[in-house]
Order: structure tokens, then C-alpha cells, then sequence
């Protein structure tokens, strides 16, 4: 719209520079910069959003996985601990026998 307007006065004004024409293009212009610099941040923040999103995700799956395993760890632990305690008992035994 501005532009529209910026080229309507350069139309009217014939060659000469009017200061307002060219006020209103250089707003024109700027209008234009802030756009383009305003798509490449929304896409830059999308990336990152994006980034965050997948990291958080995998970040939570590892947590997950970890838990689990420490679980399956500690009834090994358990398992094995008990075996051992059993097996203690039976050399006491087999050791008193003899």
C-alpha cells in the first residue's frame, strides 16, 4: 500500500524529487526489510523449536531407557546376591560335613 502510494506521488510530482514522495519510498523500502528480516527469524525460531522439540524427545527416551535398565540391573544384583548367600550357606555346610 505504501508503495502503491510512494509511486502515485513520484506520478504526480512529474521529474522533480518531492521530500515527501521520497520519504514515503524509503518507508517503503524499510517496510520491505523488516518483512524479509521477519520470515527469516520466524524460520529461524521454527528450526530451533523444532531442534528443541526432537532433543527433548530423545532426551526423554534416554531417561526411560536408563531407568529401565537400572531396574533389570538391580534385580540382577538381587538374583546374584541371593546365589551367592545360598552358595555361602552350602560351602558352610559342605565344610561342616567333612
Amino acid at each position: 500500500a505504501t508503495a502503491l502510494f510512494c509511486a502515485a506521488c513520484s506520478a504526480v510530482s512529474g521529474e522533480k524529487v518531492n521530500p515527501v514522495g521520497k520519504v514515503l519510498e524509503l518507508l517503503g523500502e524499510l517496510e520491505g526489510k523488516i518483512i524479509k528480516q521477519g520470515e527469516a527469524e520466524a524460520k529461524a525460531y521454527k528450526e530451533y523449536f523444532e531442534w528443541c522439540d526432537d532433543t527433548s524427545k530423545n532426551g526423554q527416551y534416554a531417561i526411560e531407557s536408563a531407568t529401565k535398565e537400572v531396574a533389570k540391573l538391580e534385580a540382577k544384583i538381587d538374583e546374584l546376591t541371593s546365589n551367592a548367600a545360598v552358595a555361602t550357606d552350602k560351602i558352610a555346610d559342605l565344610a561342616g560335613s567333612i
